[in-house]
C-alpha cells in the first residue's frame, strides 16, 4: 500500500510539473495598434513627387508581448501591391501606401510575433481615405475703377491643394450686380471659387470685385500725381517728413466737391490696407497733362480747385511694407473716395521705391 501511495503522489507531482510546462508556454499576445479595432483607419497625407502620390500610416506594435516577459520579435508581412514598410522588422514601422490615381485603398496586414519559440500571428486592415475636403486660397478682394478688366487674368487666380488629389478641380462662377444709389460701386462681382477633390468634397471661396467710378470722362482720369514734385514718381523709403498726393481737378470732376473724410489711399494689389490723408488742402494747384495713369501731370495753374492729400512718410512706408513691395519695384497706387453727393471714385498712379 505504500508503494502504491509513493507512485500516486509521484504521478500528482508529474501532471503538476506538465500544467506548469504547459502554462509557460503560453503564445505571444498580438496588438496591432489599430485606431478602429485592429484595424487601421487614416486620411491621406500624400506626398506628391513626380506623378506619384504616397500616404504614410504609422504602425505600433509595441503593444504586443508574451506573458512570460520573454522579449518579442516582429515581422510585418504585407498583403498589398503598391505598398511597402519601412523596415518590417520593427515594432513600430512605417507603412508606405501608394495612391497613385486612386482616393482610397485598404491593403491586409499580418502581424507576426514570435517569442521563446511561439509564434503568434494577427491579420488587419489599413483603410486610406479621403476624409478631408481640399483647401482653397482665393485671391484677395479687388477695388478698381469702372472699366478695368475683372477676367481672372487680372484679378487673380484661387489655388486649391488637397491631401489626396493631386490636381482637385477648380472653376468659379461670377454674379454680377449694379447696385443703385449713393455710395454704391458702379458694378460688383462676387466671384464664387469651387475646388472639388476626386472624392467629391468641395471647399468655396468668395471673392469680391469692386468697380468705382472714374475721376471724370475718358480724356480726363489720370488726375492723381504721387508726390507732383517728382516725374516720374520716386519714392524713398525710410526718410522722415511728408509726402503730399495730389487730386486734380478737372472740367468733368469737381475735386473741391470731395468729401475729404472719405479719401482713402491704398495699393491696388493690397486694397485690404488703406490710408487716409493726416491733413488736406484745396487750392488750385496744377493742371492735367498726363494722359494715362503714370503719366506726368502739370505744375501750371488751370484755375480749377485741386485736393493736397498729405501724408506721413512713415505711415506711407507701412503700406508699402505690408503690401509686401521692395526697392526697385513700381507699383500702381489707389486714392477713392466720396464725392458730397455720395457717388463713389476712384483714381490711380504708379510710383516706382528707391
Amino acid at each position: 500500500m505504500q508503494t502504491i501511495r509513493i507512485c500516486a503522489v509521484a504521478v500528482s507531482l508529474l501532471a503538476l510539473q506538465a500544467v506548469s510546462l504547459a502554462q509557460g508556454n503560453v503564445p505571444p499576445v498580438v496588438s496591432t495598434g489599430g485606431n478602429s479595432g485592429l484595424d487601421y483607419r487614416v486620411d491621406c497625407n500624400n506626398t506628391f513627387v513626380q506623378g506619384t502620390a504616397v500616404t504614410s500610416v504609422q504602425l505600433d506594435g509595441s503593444g504586443s508581448f508574451d506573458p512570460n516577459g520573454t522579449p518579442v520579435t516582429f515581422f510585418w508581412h504585407n498583403e498589398c501591391t503598391g505598398a511597402w514598410f519601412d523596415d518590417p522588422t520593427s515594432p513600430t514601422p512605417v507603412y508606405h501606401v501608394d495612391m497613385t490615381g486612386s482616393c482610397s485603398r485598404d491593403c491586409w496586414i499580418a502581424l507576426r510575433v514570435t517569442s521563446g519559440g511561439q509564434t503568434s500571428i494577427r491579420g488587419f486592415q489599413v483603410f486610406v481615405e479621403d476624409a478631408t475636403a481640399p483647401s482653397l486660397t482665393i485671391p484677395q478682394n479687388v477695388v478698381g475703377i469702372f472699366g478695368d478688366p475683372t477676367a481672372v487674368g487680372a484679378t487673380g487666380f484661387a489655388t486649391a491643394f488637397d491631401n489626396c488629389d493631386p490636381a482637385p478641380a477648380l472653376v468659379h462662377d461670377d454674379v454680377s450686380v449694379l447696385p443703385v444709389g449713393p455710395g454704391q460701386p458702379e458694378e460688383r462681382i462676387e466671384r464664387t471659387w469651387t475646388t472639388t477633390d476626386c472624392s467629391g468634397r468641395t471647399t468655396q471661396g468668395v471673392q469680391v470685385i469692386e468697380l468705382v467710378a472714374p475721376t471724370g470722362d475718358v480724356g480726363e482720369r489720370a488726375n492723381l500725381d504721387f508726390d507732383p514734385q517728382s516725374c516720374p514718381n520716386l519714392y524713398t523709403t525710410g526718410s522722415a517728413g511728408t509726402v503730399d498726393v495730389l487730386l486734380l481737378g478737372v472740367p468733368s470732376f469737381r475735386a473741391d466737391r470731395v468729401d475729404k473724410l472719405s479719401l482713402r489711399m491704398f495699393l491696388g494689389s493690397n486694397p485690404g490696407v488703406t490710408l487716409a490723408p493726416q491733413a488736406v488742402f484745396t487750392r488750385d494747384l496744377g493742371s492735367l497733362g498726363a494722359v494715362n495713369y503714370g503719366d506726368c501731370n502739370l505744375t501750371s495753374l488751370d484755375g480749377i480747385k485741386d485736393q493736397r492729400l498729405r501724408f506721413q512718410k512713415s505711415a506711407v512706408d507701412t503700406l508699402f511694407a505690408l503690401g509686401g513691395v521692395q526697392s526697385g519695384q513700381t507699383v500702381e497706387v489707389m486714392v477713392t473716395g466720396r464725392l458730397i453727393n455720395g457717388k463713389l471714385f476712384g483714381t490711380r498712379d504708379v510710383v516706382t521705391l528707391q
